[in-house]
């Protein structure tokens, strides 16, 4: 099973978007899946169903500072290198996707039960946010592997 179908898998069984693809890494970074899972929990829906930056995106970001970033505040070149990776990351889901917000890749308010009912009559998981989970764990792993962080 690629990370891929792992994090897509995570979502299918309710996790969140973040969720997902942080945990489908967490092993492979040397993070304990139930904390990572935990830590991950209020970016969900574009940070507390708030619907800004997907959390699928977020996921991968996550995944990546846990791959390279800073243990300490004083280790700046180590942070400046983190902000490079994840902005090349960025740069690529932005390739792929129309957007980078959650209100705006579903088209839906999920902040009201309504809107939460309209998603799934849409079936906007299947449409929008699993592909994305998809494509943003694939795009971790690529630069993962990149760096020799992952084999592939």
């Amino acid at each position: 099973m690629t990370r891929s179908d792992r994090a897509r898998e995570l979502h299918a069984s309710g996790s969140n978007c973040a969720q997902s693809v942080l945990v489908a890494f967490a092993g492979d970074l040397g993070v304990d899946p139930k904390q990572a899972h935990r830590l991950a929990t209020t970016l969900g829906a574009g940070l507390g169903r708030r619907q800004l930056l997907c959390g699928a995106i977020n996921g991968g970001a996550l995944a990546l500072g846990a791959a390279f970033g800073n243990e300490e505040g004083s280790d700046l070149a180590t942070k400046e290198l983190c902000y490079e990776i994840v902005r090349d990351y960025l740069r690529r889901v932005e390739e792929i996707a129309p957007s980078t917000e959650c209100r705006v890749l579903l088209g839906v308010d999920i902040s009201t039960a309504e809107g939460r009912e309209e998603s799934k009559r849409l079936g906007l998981t299947a449409k929008v946010c699993d592909p994305l989970i998809g494509k943003c764990a694939e795009i971790v792993e690529e630069i993962l592997a990149e760096r020799g962080r992952i084999a592939r």
